[in-house]
């Protein structure tokens, strides 16, 4: 886990104190909707990813209420004053990085840390980090992209997205792929 990235337990007790600074109670639905800007894609279903999972907030909420910083009063849920001391000394975390955490089961975490690996090695990707994009071989963007000479421009595209999706909230990672993959389209036809 990043250094800065907080447990969810942390992210909706940040959540309550935005939403009323200690003062108010609120329903499970409100901290969902904050909590989920705050911290985009974690509290997400993961076969529905535009569906926030109450059961992921109850899970956090409860272990918030554990730890001393949240009560729950029936259906509504209110910061302790331990709860509110937290939320004052933790919330320049929320603004000064990204909360975002992409959520896998385990095959596809599996599938994204070998591909990250596989990535990470490439020659492409090496070349990148040092802005020598121009200098990536055809052979070298087939090994980056898992393409082929048989391959169709759509079926070269797909990869291609699928690997950009892939790694869409990896910040310095999609950069690179960005870079490679305009230099890529540059000097291989694929629109």
């Amino acid at each position: 886990m990043k250094k800065d990235l907080l447990p969810n337990l942390d992210i909706v007790t940040i959540a309550l104190f935005i939403l009323g600074s200690g003062t108010k109670s609120f329903d499970k639905e409100e901290i969902a909707t904050k909590a989920d800007e705050i911290a985009p894609i974690r509290f997400r279903w993961k076969t529905n990813p535009k569906m926030i999972s109450d059961g992921l907030v109850w899970d956090a909420l409860s272990n918030a209420r554990k730890k001393g910083y949240v009560l729950e009063n029936t259906t509504k849920y209110l910061l302790t004053a331990e709860g509110v001391k937290f939320a004052q000394e933790n919330i320049h975390k929320i603004k000064n990085y990204d909360q975002t955490r992409t959520r896998f089961n385990k095959k596809d975490k599996e599938v994204y840390e070998n591909t990250k690996d596989r990535i990470l090695r490439s020659s492409a990707y090496l070349k990148a980090k040092e802005n020598k994009t121009s200098e990536i071989a055809s052979n070298e963007f087939q090994n980056f992209f898992r393409i082929n000479e048989y391959m169709d421009k759509k079926e070269i595209k797909e990869k291609i997205h699928k690997l950009k999706n892939m790694f869409i909230n990896d910040k310095d990672l999609r950069n690179n792929i960005t870079e490679i993959t305009t230099e890529f389209e540059r000097k291989i036809d694929v629109k």
